[in-house]
């Protein structure tokens, strides 16, 4: 069985903790690492996502690792706040900040993508049933297209 604790398939906590991902990004509930205190029966916390080994999609595992290295980033730009002043005090604004920093990363990388295709569809280098994979793939990174 594949287990998860993140809503939606593996997520942040699945990518942060020590047990070893299956390729779905799920961990296999027989593999639990000893050192992790999110999917070990004994922690006691519910099961958010999951399916059976055999009908594991084999997909995600990418993804989940990059979201892992998201929030591990930004807690660490919090914890950076944290330090600068002495009483730990972070003004509410950073949260926005990094949110809308991070948005903008997921629509430059959209936009390069979707420019890089429509430089090779004009180069004549793909087919256009060769290059829909790439455009969908930027459109689930960021659905706001600025081109036309």
């Amino acid at each position: 069985m594949h287990i998860g604790r993140s809503w939606g398939g593996g997520g942040h906590l699945e990518a942060a903790c020590p047990c070893p991902l299956e390729l779905c990004g799920l961990v296999d509930l027989d593999k639990v690492s000893d050192e992790c205190d999110q999917h070990s029966p004994a922690a006691g916390k519910t099961t958010r996502t999951g399916h059976r080994s055999g009908d594991c999609p084999g997909v995600g595992r990418d993804v989940v690792v990059a979201i892992g290295r998201t929030a591990v980033a930004h807690q660490a730009v919090i914890d950076a706040a944290c330090l600068e002043s002495s009483s730990g005090y972070v003004n509410a604004s950073i949260l926005g900040a990094l949110d809308d920093y991070r948005a903008a990363v997921e629509h430059e990388a959209a936009e390069r993508i979707r420019a890089e295709t429509q430089h090779a569809k004009a180069m004549g280098v793909l087919e256009p049933d060769k290059f829909r994979p790439c455009r969908d793939a930027a459109d689930q990174i960021d659905p706001e297209a600025t081109y036309g």
